[in-house]
């Protein structure tokens, strides 16, 4: 067998994966049946991109049939999972509402009103939403889209915006965007959660989604995200700005001559999020705060620490508010519930989930226990444990149980010894002079053999960092990370751990999605457009420097945002309104134009030989300001130093 081509299970996966089976209720088939109630439509066509290639195929994942047995390297709840994720189209939840599932990360919901529709959530990809519209137009209305909701923040759940309404219809005010917080407040944790940290997020994400790995029907790669199938490479990511703010408990609009109540529901799920209840239709969503999984308190791809305790104390507002009435809960992702029972038994279910990670944890907290002590004490009360819908399928308890920690107590466990430690390769290194390489070597091949493959990877780390070109110990802990993979319950463990083991063989692959698309910085407010350029700053390299650069944006919509100064010393770039009296330069142009100006300052002669720009001043100010910029390498190693 190739070295780069995956391994079959060893005799101590097939085992775990076989006991995992026996504590799951496999008997129950619920769901099964809730994710095809209300099928319309199934997809018939290949997703293309712009340039006609085939970008996602929902026949690729026809070997996750219902009546397909598990595979050994699967564990068989995430295997149970896949299979109800792979089951895509276009459904009605009730009448009047409808939504388009998995040919995207995320679902489009939309709502057919007297008047128009209203769309919530816009998938992650314009390509994605485009099919979906076509499906809605095909099969249920023609009705023009008169509004346009988005319940958070999180690019899966806006960056189809454009291919759902026209740009120049939000411009014009003809359709509102409404969403959670103030405008700028939306704007700017969108952007700066997604973009900002982007080159990171975007690598941790290919990781964590399995977006560097096969779609494999004999079970050695990638399944489904476990929420959704995979965000696929190759898509046009947008963005629009709202036009219209939730930022109370209570708020209503009257949309398509449906009236929608909004629970504004911040620091949850994503730093804005609301929950949405349409009385006609006793229809409610809770985002992202209830969902078919149990979901990130920390993700894996990189984001802010969420509040558990807030999940909790949202969802039971919820059900306070709206839950004798509720007889449909639909999500940004998975399928529905229907009854009221059943609606509040899942919002009450996750609410005293999330409010048991959080109170343990902090119980163990109190008692001395590390985070990682912490992760491997709690688990769920059977109750709460044993419902599908509280499964590992995004988040797990074991690195939600962390996140905690890090959320109500900070970065550091409280152990004197990880304050200050010698980094990773110094670490390695230090270890191997004195254990030596040929025990440790000796040691990992015990613990692959053993099926220790926890301790194998530990050990092994060593020997890899401090001699990345030890073939045989990356190759043997590639072994012992695909094994973790094909063990994990959730997605994203599996897709870490499998995507290590790849990597480890065959080298560091292109990230095949980002999201700092053009359109996307584009659409940045103009404070967190200096906020990215000043992340590429080399602080060393700018610590001497003093680039004084005015910027005037033409074609800003408001007049306080026309003039902006940006200065760099001390290796810091710095913006504000206004103007510089000692400004060196002055560059003027519509807002395109001085994006390209201020995150490729090299192409500044070109757009002003064209016209795109005007430079007044003194034009070297800019190529000293090139020259501290530093592009960021969407490959930077994470398996090796």
């Amino acid at each position: 067998m190739p070295a780069c081509q995956p391994k079959p299970p060893s005799p101590a996966t097939t085992s775990a994966n076989h006991d995992a089976a026996e504590r799951y209720a496999l008997e129950d088939r619920t769901d099964f049946e809730l994710v095809e109630r209300g099928l319309i439509a199934k997809f018939t066509e290949k997703l293309h991109d712009h340039e006609g290639r085939v970008i996602f195929d929902p026949a690729v994942y026809d070997f996750l049939a219902d009546d397909a047995p598990c595979p050994d390297s699967v564990n068989p709840s995430l295997w149970r999972q896949s299979q109800l994720i792979r089951k895509g189209g276009l459904y009605r939840v009730v009448d009047g509402l409808y939504q388009v599932r998995n040919n995207d990360i995320a679902n489009l919901t939309v709502v057919e009103g007297e008047s128009g529709l209203v769309v919530i959530d816009c998938m992650a990809s314009v390509e994605a939403a485009t099919q979906g519209m076509a499906m809605i137009r095909a099969h249920v209305s023609d009705k023009p889209v008169v509004a346009v909701i988005y319940t958070h923040t999180h690019v899966d759940h806006y960056g189809g915006v454009k291919g759902v309404v026209d740009a120049a219809d939000v411009a014009s005010g003809k359709v509102p965007l409404i969403a959670p917080g103030t405008i700028a407040s939306f704007d700017r944790l969108a952007i700066g959660e997604n973009v900002i940290a982007g080159n990171a997020m975007s690598r941790r994400a290919a990781y964590a989604f399995g977006s560097l790995l096969e779609v494999d029907p004999s079970g050695h790669g990638h399944l489904t995200c476990g929420i959704g199938v995979a965000t696929v490479p190759g898509v046009t990511v947008t963005y629009l700005s709202p036009t219209d703010s939730i930022t109370e408990t209570g708020s209503r609009r009257e949309l398509a001559g449906l009236e929608f109540e909004f629970l504004y529901a911040p620091d949850t799920e994503a730093p804005e999020e609301m929950h949405i209840w349409i009385p006609q239709l006793k229809a409610l969503t809770c985002a992202e705060n209830a969902n078919h999984t149990l979901h990130n308190i920390q993700t894996l791809r990189g984001a802010r620490t969420r509040d558990a305790r807030n999940f909790a104390r949202y969802l039971d507002e919820t059900l306070e508010r709206w839950g004798d009435d509720a007889e449909v809960h639909y999500g940004p992702h998975t399928w529905p519930v229907w009854g009221n029972d059943a609606v509040t038994e899942l919002l009450a279910s996750q609410r005293d989930t999330y409010k048991y990670l959080h109170d343990q944890a902090l119980r163990l907290a109190n008692q001395g226990y590390t985070p990682l002590e912490a992760a491997e004490e709690i688990e769920l009360p059977e109750e709460l444990g044993r419902a599908w819908h509280n499964r590992g399928y995004h988040g797990t308890v074991h690195h939600d149980v962390r996140a905690v920690f890090t959320k109500e107590l900070g970065m550091w466990d409280g152990d004197p010894v990880s304050l200050h430690p010698h980094p990773p390769v110094a670490t390695a290194e230090r270890f191997v002079e004195l254990i030596g390489a040929d025990r440790i070597m000796t040691e990992g091949e015990r613990a692959l053999e053993t099926g220790d493959y926890r301790w194998a990877v530990q050990v092994l780390h060593l020997l890899v960092f401090a001699d990345p070109e030890n073939q045989a110990a990356r190759l043997l802990q590639a072994d012992a990370y695909e094994q973790m993979g094909y063990q994990a319950e959730g997605p994203q463990w599996r897709g870490v751990f499998l995507s290590a083991a790849k990597e480890l063989r065959a080298g560091v692959a292109p990230v095949p999605f980002a999201t700092a698309s053009p359109d996307t910085i584009l659409a940045m407010p103009i404070e967190i457009l200096f906020d990215f350029a000043a992340v590429h700053v080399n602080g060393p390299r700018a610590a001497e420097v003093d680039v004084r650069i005015d910027f005037v944006f033409t074609d800003a919509p408001a007049e306080q945002d026309r003039f902006w100064q940006m200065w760099v010393r001390r290796g810091v770039l710095n913006a504000r309104r206004g103007t510089n009296p000692d400004a060196q330069l002055t560059v003027t142009g519509p807002k395109g134009a001085l994006v390209a100006a201020l995150l490729l300052p090299v192409e500044a002669d070109k757009l002003a030989a064209s016209g795109e720009i005007v430079l007044a001043g003194d034009a070297a100010a800019l190529v000293v300001y090139a020259g501290l910029l530093e592009e960021f390498d969407p490959r930077f190693d994470i398996v090796t130093p």
